[in-house]
């Protein structure tokens, strides 16, 4: 089996696999009821086009200028993104599926990602084929067991990733908390397990329910 040739391209590549996987379950379960919005951490901009002038023809009247499309009124949820670089309405009936949040830590060479998911089924189906999924991709588990995050129920999972062709090792220490659907990921170089341990307590002791 392949390793990943660039290890800082793992974190990014789990997160894309599950993603996609929340994804592709919504059409099964369907959105959920009575959930609060989420803000994304990533949205790109569509790109702003100047108006386009209408071309007057002799003898007629001018076409009316068209209109940029908008929400129905009264139309759908209002978000702000997390890292301030924008607002918006999002139109009726968009329903939240879920966020992720990316921080770099340069002073520890640390990764922490956090993920957040507003389907219950669809985030035990995440837990429960991460460790499956880190196997077929050649990692290897160090540690899983149960552990509480500040009275919530959550599983510990840790892991490495070593690449065959450089010889780099990455680490890894995940918790998914299962109230809340929220899962907590800090990775970096292996030689740095003992940093890497500090910052994931740190973050976990940092979460406000």
């Amino acid at each position: 089996m392949q390793t990943i040739k660039h290890p800082r391209l793992f974190s990014v590549l789990v997160f894309i696999i599950l993603l996609g996987t929340a994804i592709s379950a919504q059409g099964q379960w369907g959105p959920p009821g009575g959930q609060q919005a989420y803000p994304p951490q990533y949205q790109s901009q569509s790109p702003s086009y100047p108006p386009q002038q209408q071309q007057q023809y002799p003898h007629s009247q001018s076409a009316p200028p068209s209109q940029a499309w908008a929400p129905p009124s009264g139309g759908g949820q209002s978000l702000s993104d997390a890292l301030g670089r924008f607002r918006i309405n999002l139109p009726q009936g968009a329903v939240p599926m879920g966020a992720t949040y990316n921080f770099s830590l340069p002073a520890a060479m640390c990764q922490v990602s956090i993920m957040t998911v507003t389907q219950d089924q669809v985030f035990q189906m995440q837990q429960q084929n991460f460790p499956g999924m880190l196997r077929q991709m050649g990692a290897t588990i160090d540690t899983e067991q149960p552990m509480d995050v500040k009275g919530r129920p959550a599983r510990f999972i840790a892991y490495t990733m070593r690449d065959q062709n450089s010889g780099m090792s990455m680490h890894s220490m995940n918790a998914f908390i299962s109230a809340g659907g929220l899962w907590v990921q800090v990775m970096g170089p292996e030689q740095n397990v003992q940093q890497i341990s500090q910052i994931f307590n740190s973050v976990l002791a940092g979460l406000q329910f």
